[in-house]
């Protein structure tokens, strides 16, 4: 009797063990997933959906940021002529995103870099970086620009380091470098002797990169100047170009220098440059990097996962003969594919690196 009375206690109490448990299976929801698993899971979401996943709870948003910022690319930026109607195009996403910069009006862009554009204004003569996702505006000091001149910034205007750079004037015997700050007062002025060949123009691509900017002309003279030390530099040697190049772009990635000629008949070059013997070398892959070239402004970036398939890829804006198209051009396969954006005019628009987590934007919520 004893025994039956001891069997039926350890009945009841398996019984409630297994309720108890089969409870506590009812109360977990998808916030309770192995961190792994939801990994696996939010790693197959397109960003719209990874933007919504990442409001469900703090461990999902934590989860959805960390892997968008591998994800993300560069957005292309289309500036119009004649309304204040603009254009934001995301390549992985094969979307557009339609938005209305009134504060933009009469001014043109003349460079980007992590997420911030500088905008200049011809008639004015003003300057200022501008945040198009967060319309952040900051002040720099006004200055005169030649329509085809270059200018450059070393990172995010927000950081005490920024550095905006142009070459401003050049002569047979002097050139002038001017250097300023966000939120300064004037532009600090460097003059050093020509020593470039009098058969350049103009200087077409500027790139910062290992603390210094690298100034290409239109010859193929590649110069430097270290804005710590207040130095300009002649580099040796040129990059090798075929015959009919209509158009380059250059662009960094963790230090190294990328030069892209375009040809009106032929696939484009890929070069990229030793620092140390100031040669370059010609590339025929580009290792799973992906470049975004425009013509004022080009981003670089190093595909982890392929969600989008841009990978191993050079997209550009501007192509000749797919005129108005945006092309993604695979360097391994020597293939060209045109996306779907249509653009105008080669200095009406400009790669620009969007936020890691659009959610916090709210002027993008009724676009996404």
């Amino acid at each position: 009797m004893g025994r039956s009375k001891l069997g039926s206690s350890n009945k009841k109490k398996k019984n409630k063990k297994k309720k108890s448990k089969v409870g506590r299976e009812k109360d977990q929801t998808f916030s309770d997933l192995p961190s792994d698993l939801l990994k696996l899971v939010i790693s197959l979401l397109p960003l719209k959906d990874n933007i919504l996943a990442s409001a469900v709870c703090k461990s999902w948003h934590k989860v959805c940021v960390s892997l968008r910022a591998v994800d993300t690319s560069p957005w292309l930026i289309y500036f119009p002529k004649t309304d204040e109607s603009y254009e934001l195009y995301d390549p992985s996403m094969e979307k557009t995103h339609s938005l209305q910069f009134p504060e933009l009006s009469g001014f043109r862009v003349c460079s980007s870099k992590d997420g911030w554009l500088l905008m200049y204004n011809a008639n004015t003569y003003q300057l200022f970086f501008f945040n198009p996702f967060t319309r952040n505006c900051i002040p720099v000091p006004p200055l005169w620009m030649a329509y085809d001149q270059r200018m450059a910034f070393s990172c995010d205007p927000t950081s005490t380091n920024c550095v905006l750079f142009t070459v401003s004037y050049v002569t047979w015997s002097y050139i002038t470098i001017k250097t300023c700050c966000a939120y300064a007062t004037e532009w600090n002025t460097f003059v050093f002797k020509n020593r470039l060949p009098r058969n350049f123009n103009i200087f077409e691509q500027i790139v910062f990169s290992n603390g210094a900017f690298y100034c290409l002309t239109n010859t193929g003279c590649l110069s430097l100047f270290d804005p710590s030390l207040n130095s300009w530099n002649i580099l040796p040697g040129r990059p090798s170009k075929r015959p009919g190049s209509n158009r380059c772009f250059m662009t960094e990635h963790q230090g190294e220098i990328f030069l892209i000629y375009m040809y009106r008949h032929m696939n484009p070059t890929l070069l990229k440059l030793d620092i140390t013997s100031s040669t370059w070398t010609e590339r025929k892959t580009l290792g799973g990097l992906t470049i975004y070239a425009s013509a004022l402004s080009s981003e670089s970036r190093a595909e982890q996962q392929k969600p989008s398939g841009i990978r191993n890829c050079l997209c550009l804006s501007v192509f000749h003969g797919f005129k108005r198209t945006c092309i993604s051009y695979k360097v391994d396969e020597e293939s060209k594919i045109c996306l779907k954006w249509k653009n105008h005019d080669p200095y009406e628009n400009i790669w620009i690196m969007p936020p890691q987590n659009l959610l916090d934007l709210p002027l993008f919520d009724q676009h996404l």
